[in-house]
């Protein structure tokens, strides 16, 4: 597996630029495209305040969104124009969002997000994540907010509790691992007999990977807590894991770990389901 074709979901080109610089860094390494799909969510009553859907407050509000999307239609032809990327547009409803990002994602080998920088992700970008996580079947790569270019995949940490998102995730990875200078393989307490964490730093082994265990005990503080302090004190500069959800009335809502670790990573996180 590679990374050939990389899509960055954008609904503001500026709060979204450390995803797309992200998307070009992963791109210069496995040699692929970047494409940046430039969301115009059209509001809809349904998602607004029932006192904006009526006269000139609704006209208001429609003139607003289509001013915002056409500034940022500006920057990105822009920015096109001196970085290797191609651009697409989507016109799409708030309803339809999480289908449409899911339907898109599975179309490419990796999607690149960029997370909230403060509260748990809200609105359209939680929609955004549910949909790439959850409805792809590929992976997803989430940068902080305050992402900058360097180093990424060049030292990485998996982190390994044994179910099927990890293995997943461990798979996914492929790229970064085979081409990182340091894998270490992090399991936050004892959620799987010892050896198992030997058995994955043995099968990376036979696939060229050289990578180092490491069992951890989150001390009270939590997994995803416990597991980036690990990350930041082996100057990791990328962690892998699974994204776990669980379902609610048809709905993927995503679960604690996986919850606490987009809220407060202060490094990218390759994630799959």
């Amino acid at each position: 597996m590679s990374f050939l074709d990389i899509l960055v979901p954008v609904i503001s080109v500026t709060e979204d630029e450390p995803a797309l610089l992200a998307a070009e860094t992963v791109a210069s390494f496995a040699k692929g495209g970047v494409t940046a799909l430039l969301l115009e969510v059209q509001p809809d009553p349904t998602y607004t305040y029932e006192a904006a859907t009526i006269g000139t407050m609704w006209e208001e509000i429609l003139n607003r969104a289509q001013s915002q999307f056409a500034e940022d239609k500006a920057l990105l032809d822009k920015r096109a124009a001196t970085h290797p990327m191609t651009t697409r547009e989507l016109s799409i409803l708030p309803g339809a969002l999480e289908r449409e990002l899911a339907a898109e994602a599975r179309r490419a080998d990796l999607t690149v997000l960029v997370r909230p920088g403060g509260s748990f992700v809200e609105g359209m970008r939680q929609t955004m994540y549910e949909g790439a996580l959850f409805g792809s079947g590929r992976p997803v790569l989430v940068v902080p907010p305050t992402w900058k270019p360097g180093q990424l995949g060049r030292n990485v940490v998996v982190a390994w509790n044994g179910k099927r998102e990890a293995a997943r995730a461990l798979a996914d990875a492929a790229p970064f691992l085979e081409r990182a200078d340091a894998v270490t393989v992090v399991t936050v307490g004892a959620v799987e007999p010892r050896d198992a964490i030997t058995d994955v730093v043995a099968h990376l082994a036979r696939r060229g990977i050289k990578a180092q265990a490491r069992l951890i005990d989150d001390a009270g503080a939590g997994e995803a807590d416990a597991l980036m302090v690990e990350a930041a004190a082996l100057n990791a500069d990328l962690v892998v894991m699974g994204g776990y959800g669980r379902s609610r009335f048809r709905e993927f809502v995503f679960g604690g770990v996986t919850r606490e670790a987009i809220t407060s990573a202060p490094l990218p996180l390759l994630m799959s389901h």
